[in-house]
């Protein structure tokens, strides 16, 4: 049976669409123009037109700066004895300012970052346990195109640094800087193998918009250049082809109608012959504001600022406010300060805090602020709670004054200082040693107090 099959010629494969398909309206066939539509990749490496849109159009400038600007502009807190100390060495290294210029660059280039200049090497991995008071030098921004990669690690996984430079070297320098020195600011994710075509570097959150805000910039300039010409004025000439036709004419003409339009614009008069018909037309631009707000709901999805936020105009619909937008878009800030912010300053903060404590307190953690701003009645009403909290925890012993204290001294609610928190410990402390002078003064004061009124009644 076998000896008799032959098998020759070329073989028959039918090639479907992994979907629907209707061969009598040729939905998901050859005949189906939609099924050659094909993504391709946009112009990846265009700094130049990326940093011309940034400084030139203000919706690209917004698309990068506002989510930092919402992310950092509240800031952070930490819970911890050496707060005031901290929060001072922020200060002095602007890391609130570095932090938000190395994410607007991440966001144009795809890539920045902030170079710890200490008391070690640059060449060397950075030791945490030799950092001492004052090794901090300064914190120095550098974008991608200031800064270049040397000896990819792709080879050991387990490493930090895996499939990203083991050194960075200073365009125009020869000076080699270890990774452990350098604090990357995260781009637009990419995939782990266009990443490393991309020397290690992310996505220009920009670049992924600019289809977007080309779109809607040409349709704003394209209306602008309609309302120039809402009105055009059209004169019929009798035999004006023929004229033209002749050649001789030209020139006549042109100066005929340059007078026209000279006498129109100074005298407001327009002068014609007796067999000249003018008529006005006129541009209809309905519609266009339709298509405009249509741009601009794209650009906004585009960048997940919501039109609100993005443009500063409230969203269509019935009794919309544009709250749900706004939590949503206050949900991925949020989380884009836990996936992104959080490490970014964690290393930072490694070296910042042990070169202004000395060392690294166990259990130092911070938290970001709530990114709204609440109305004087929230606040009075938070403030109500956090009392009622506190009076419940300190009645349960569970806190005590001086902690309380110095919540409120971080929050700036009272002109507390160090000194009060510092005294209020001290009398905790001879409290819980039995050896609490200040109630035992008062009480004599108040026994002598209620003799010497006694003594006057007497």
């Amino acid at each position: 049976m076998m000896d008799k099959l032959e098998f020759g010629g070329k073989p028959r494969i039918r090639l479907t669409a992994d979907g629907i398909t209707n061969v009598m309206t040729g939905m998901g066939t050859d005949r189906d123009r939609r099924m050659y539509n094909h993504f391709m990749f946009g112009m990846m490496q265009d700094f130049a037109e990326l940093e011309a849109a940034y400084i030139e159009n203000w919706i690209a400038r917004a698309i990068v700066d506002i989510p930092v600007d919402d992310a950092t502009r509240e800031w952070r807190s930490f819970s911890s004895d050496d707060a005031t100390a901290i929060r001072n060495a922020e200060k002095l290294f602007n890391v609130k300012t570095v932090t938000q210029e190395a994410f607007k660059w991440a966001g144009v280039y795809g890539g920045a970052g902030v170079l710890m200049m200490t008391d070690q090497p640059l060449d060397k991995p950075l030791e945490l346990n030799r950092i001492k008071k004052g090794s901090l030098k300064r914190l120095l921004v550098l974008d991608r195109m200031f800064i270049n990669g040397q000896q990819y690690n792709v080879t050991n996984p387990l490493a930090e640094n895996y499939m990203l430079p083991d050194y960075y070297v200073v365009n125009g320098g020869s000076q080699q800087i270890h990774y452990s020195h350098f604090v990357k600011a995260p781009g637009a994710a990419l995939p782990m193998r266009l990443r490393m075509i991309n020397g290690g570097w992310d996505d220009s959150r920009l670049r992924r918009c600019m289809e977007d805000v080309k779109d809607a910039a040409s349709a704003k300039g394209g209306i602008a250049s309609l309302i120039q010409e809402a009105n055009i004025d059209t004169i019929n000439r009798k035999n004006l082809a023929t004229e033209l036709a002749s050649g001789d004419m030209d020139e006549a003409i042109a100066k005929r109608y340059n007078t026209f339009g000279m006498m129109k614009s100074l005298f407001r008069i327009a002068l014609l012959d007796a067999d000249e018909v003018m008529d006005r037309k006129q541009i209809s631009f309905g519609g266009l504001a339709e298509v405009l707000y249509v741009l601009m709901e794209w650009t906004s999805g585009s960048t997940r600022i919501p039109m609100t936020r993005l443009f500063g105009i409230q969203a269509k619909g019935l009794g919309d406010s544009g709250q749900g937008d706004q939590n949503n878009y206050f949900g991925d800030i949020k989380g884009d300060q836990e996936t992104e912010y959080r490490p970014f300053l964690k290393k930072i903060d490694e070296v910042l805090i042990r070169s202004t404590l000395g060392t690294y307190p166990d259990g130092l953690d911070f938290a970001f602020a709530p990114l709204t701003q609440p109305s004087d009645t929230e606040i009075s009403t938070q403030r109500l709670a956090d009392a009622q909290a506190d009076d419940i925890r300190l009645n349960q012993q569970v806190v005590r004054p001086s902690q309380v204290a110095r919540k409120l001294m971080e929050q700036g609610v009272y002109g507390i200082e160090e000194e009060d928190i510092t005294r209020l410990a001290d009398d905790e402390e001879a409290e819980f040693a039995g050896d609490y002078q200040f109630k035992l003064g008062d009480l004599a004061r108040s026994d002598k107090e209620n003799t010497g009124q006694a003594q006057g009644i007497n």
